[in-house]
């Protein structure tokens, strides 16, 4: 009768921990920690850190910028930046204006947009634009799985 009356006790507190959410992802905490890591990815690009900007992604990530083919895994990611970075007077900001994270807790995304400019062949660049960057966790790790984004319009 104990036996019985213990396992009845543990299904109800089981079945209450599960009602309350208990365990449940503070999706809020993680939409901060996805936000102080863009602030981190920013200050990278700033720093003009190739690698430093790569490393931001998953070791299976992908960035797929317009107008270019598609680059999977840090090295390809790295040699993106660079040649980004490596443009004259290069300058990007960017912010999320949204992020959200599944109530799994293990992917994101966000919605953002972006302001570049640099010095090109017949004189300054200036763009701007919007994108969407996936994040996933990996080994409790935010990381980025895919970053894609493109213009509002021609470039000045």
């Amino acid at each position: 009768m104990k036996s019985r009356l213990a396992l009845a006790a543990f299904g109800a507190a089981f079945i209450a921990v599960l009602l309350t959410g208990c365990g449940r992802t503070d999706t809020a905490a993680e939409e901060a920690k996805i936000r102080d890591l863009d602030k981190k990815w920013v200050a990278a690009v700033g720093a003009k850190d190739a690698t430093a900007s790569a490393n931001f992604y998953a070791v299976d990530g992908v960035i797929m910028p317009a107008g270019a083919p598609i680059a999977q895994g840090r090295s390809a990611i790295a040699s993106v930046w660079k040649d980004f970075l490596g443009l004259k007077n290069f300058d990007l900001t960017f912010a999320p204006s949204e992020v959200t994270v599944a109530s799994s807790g293990d992917i994101a995304y966000e919605i953002g947009t972006y302001a570049l400019g640099f010095d090109g062949d017949k004189g300054p660049v200036k763009d701007a634009g919007k994108y969407v960057v996936v994040w996933k966790k990996v080994e409790g790790a935010w990381q980025i799985a895919a970053d894609i984004f493109n213009s509002d319009g021609a470039t000045k």
